[in-house]
């Protein structure tokens, strides 16, 4: 655990205590088995279930996730080069990445926005939640980033999701008060995807770092505003335990944009502290990887 940088440590530890950071730290270290959904677009849950006996890859549902499936006798990489995920039958994503999809609750017919859409994980799960029907707008500004997005898309058979190679904090002057419903996966500083085995995931830690990406979210946050019609939903999500980046963006969010509500939702998952109304900070364990979420609703 040395390799933390202890300003990291003396953070958590303050932010959640010690009998909760050493927890933390031990999810930092430990593996976890993969996870991922079955493409609903493509192929319905009881018949990809079929194909996993036939091809002897034991699994486990995923409690209270629709969808979702541990595998129990395959890496990644195994699964990955499987002619399910090659087809796009399956799609490989932590179960802390569909969380906040399914706080947003994106219905049939409905006008849905990602503003940072890429590699493609939410607004393809997003567009079956959606059985297809609806304009689904995916925004992503970085070239390689939105080849990636493109690519996810197009395996998925999403042909719902319309992947736009644009900056989404200026969004809203072409489209203001255009969408139903928002989400906002924003870029992070990540502390809740460390793991001890990629000295990658940690290396760039900083308060700098945590401060740079604050300031992005919230001209993310702006644009997300503006772009949603009254009464529509936002949520906001980030990936980090920072509560810069969390918390303490919400309350700069309301403060900004007084027309939003906070609403109360439930997530099946442990380990889940509220740091207030319309909010969660789900620290990370042997299941799953730690985030934030939060949902917001314009006054009509």
């Amino acid at each position: 655990m040395s390799r933390l940088p202890k300003p990291f440590i003396d953070r958590l530890e303050a932010q959640f205590g010690k009998p909760a950071t050493d927890g933390i730290l031990a999810a930092f270290k430990d593996p976890r088995r993969p996870t991922f959904r079955a493409n609903a677009l493509k192929i319905a849950d009881d018949e990809l279930m079929r194909l996993l006996r036939e091809d002897g890859i034991q699994f486990e549902r995923v409690k209270d996730v629709p969808h979702a499936f541990a595998a129990k006798n395959r890496t990644s990489p195994e699964l990955l080069e499987s002619y399910l995920a090659e087809q796009g039958k399956i799609y490989l994503q932590g179960i802390a990445s569909m969380m906040p999809a399914l706080v947003l609750d994106p219905k049939p017919g409905e006008t849905v926005l990602d503003l940072c859409a890429a590699p493609g994980s939410k607004a393809t799960q997003m567009a079956a939640m959606m059985e297809g029907r609806g304009r689904l707008v995916a925004v992503e500004e970085d070239p390689v980033r939105f080849q990636k997005l493109q690519n996810t898309v197009w395996i998925q058979g999403a042909k719902s999701v319309e992947a736009r190679h644009a900056d989404s904090t200026l969004l809203y002057h072409e489209e203001p008060q255009t969408y139903d419903k928002a989400l906002a996966d924003v870029p992070c500083s990540a502390e809740g995807r460390i793991t001890l085995r990629d000295a990658r995931s940690y290396s760039f830690w900083s308060q700098k770092n945590i401060t740079i990406h604050a300031k992005l979210q919230r001209r993310l946050l702006r644009s997300a505003a503006r772009c949603l019609k009254p009464g529509g939903t936002l949520v906001y999500s980030t990936c980090t335990l920072a509560p810069e980046e969390n918390e303490e963006q919400v309350a700069w969010f309301r403060t900004e944009f007084p027309e939003f509500a906070p609403v109360d939702f439930d997530l099946p998952l442990s380990a889940v502290r509220r740091p207030g109304k319309g909010m969660a900070v789900v620290l990370p364990t042997k299941e799953h990887e730690g985030f934030f979420v939060a949902k917001l609703r314009k006054a009509a």
